[in-house]
């Protein structure tokens, strides 16, 4: 199972550092990034494509990461998140 998660940010670069600093709470989520993404478009789009080993701990990062404005240095003004399967 995966994860693409669709941020938009204040400051792509500035997120793009408060996401890497949280690592180790994703790898203690069980979640592997494989891919980030900017929106050609828009530098202010941010997309994720994470795998997925424990759906419940995935589940509990999001809904922390969504209460803590902290986790993103205040950078992420909305975000959703779709757990996917390849069919």
């Amino acid at each position: 199972m995966q994860l693409i998660c669709h941020f938009e940010v204040t400051d792509f670069t500035a997120w793009q550092t408060a996401f890497a600093a949280d690592e180790e709470a994703r790898r203690d989520a069980g979640l592997s990034v494989l891919q980030i993404w900017r929106d050609a478009d828009n530098p202010k789009r941010a997309f994720t494509l994470l795998t997925v080993n424990d759906r419940d701990r995935a589940d509990q990062w999001i809904t922390r990461s969504n209460a803590l404005s902290s986790d993103d240095a205040s950078t992420v003004t909305q975000a959703s998140h779709y757990f996917i399967e390849t069919v």
